[in-house]
């Protein structure tokens, strides 16, 4: 015969109120309980019919995350998190693409609306214009009034307080700076930086953090580059960085570029490669994010890691259980590789 929920109670050694708690998410549940409850769950082959559920108005809503791009290994990291949290619920995860449209964004949030998704996460560094924010605030408070949660994950946030809108952040800054102060103290004292664009709130912090370290080290910018957050135009742009300085004389004027994300830096190396010059022995090489590839590049990139997955999984926990404890901005790390080196 099937298991019932007596059975996964039994199990576990809790309530049945406590079994339907940890299933319908509804409610603040130990995370020791509530491992015991859903490894009870898998053991026995338990399902709850979904129609009781309804009726009982406890549906369970699923979790939806909207990317700028499906193919973007940083979205990717946090849309694993967010879908390995909903699973571990028993809840399914709904993932949009906006393609950096804010038009498609604000679509695809009023979709999600109508399909009762307990939680909306967004991840994303930058509002296109104020338009943009106001229509997303009218949104957030429509959420709240349904008794669904709007999660910002990133640098992005509303202005004002609305409805029980969640902003989930990262040491942005500090990741910056910590990794700047590393080019410092290798020896670097020319510096060509390439933040993003700082029309932004990430890149525009990144930016800050990088100066304030260099120049806490004694070091120079050797110039400010700024273009969007991908290879190919990192790569333009650095070519044209190069032809600049050939002909002014040849040398180089600098012996570092720090990128504002390792797609930046990957089209960074391309430059370089095409140009005869190499890394670390000519020009050292920082990125930002640790993506999967940056490892594997040679020379391998040094960069920060930011914790993509651990925020998806924390914006599911605090949307559905409040989690008061849980940090509201997550620590980074330098990860040290061999893009990074003392000038000749």
């Amino acid at each position: 015969m099937a298991a019932t929920i007596h059975d996964v109670a039994r199990a576990a050694n809790v309530s049945i109120a406590t079994v339907s708690r940890v299933l319908t998410g509804n409610y603040p549940v130990a995370e020791a309980t509530r491992a015991r409850v859903l490894d009870a769950v898998r053991t026995l082959d338990y399902s709850a019919n979904p129609n009781a559920r309804r009726l009982r108005g406890a549906d369970l809503s699923p979790i939806a995350v909207l990317l700028g791009s499906l193919t973007g290994p940083s979205f990717a990291a946090l849309a694993q998190g967010v879908e390995s949290e909903a699973r571990a619920r028993g809840r399914i995860c709904l993932i949009g693409a906006t393609g950096g449209d804010a038009d498609r964004e604000l679509e695809l949030v009023e979709l999600m609306r109508r399909q009762q998704a307990a939680a909306i996460v967004l991840p994303g560094g930058m509002w296109r214009d104020r338009e943009h924010h106001d229509r997303m605030a009218q949104h957030a408070e429509a959420l709240a009034r349904a008794g669904m949660r709007l999660v910002f994950c990133g640098n992005r946030v509303l202005k004002r307080d609305v409805g029980d809108t969640i902003a989930i952040r990262y040491d942005n800054e500090g990741g910056a700076e910590r990794i700047a102060a590393r080019v410092g103290a290798a020896g670097h004292r020319s510096v060509l930086i390439m933040p993003g664009l700082t029309a932004g709130d990430t890149a525009s912090q990144r930016l800050r953090g990088f100066q304030r370290a260099l120049d806490a080290a004694g070091a120079s910018v050797y110039a400010v580059r700024e273009t969007v957050f991908d290879r190919d135009p990192a790569r333009e742009m650095m070519l044209a960085v190069l032809d600049e300085s050939s002909r002014d004389g040849g040398r180089l004027p600098f012996t570092a570029v720090v990128c504002g994300t390792d797609q930046m830096a990957i089209g960074v190396l391309e430059a370089l490669r095409e140009r005869g010059i190499r890394c670390p022995e000519d020009v050292s090489v920082t990125g930002f994010d640790d993506v999967p590839a940056a490892r594997d590049l040679n020379p391998a990139l040094t960069t920060v890691r930011i914790p993509y997955e651990e925020m998806g999984v924390l914006a599911v926990r605090r949307a559905l259980d409040g989690a008061p404890d849980a940090p509201s901005t997550l620590p980074v790390d330098v990860i040290e590789r061999s893009s990074l080196a003392a000038p000749r």
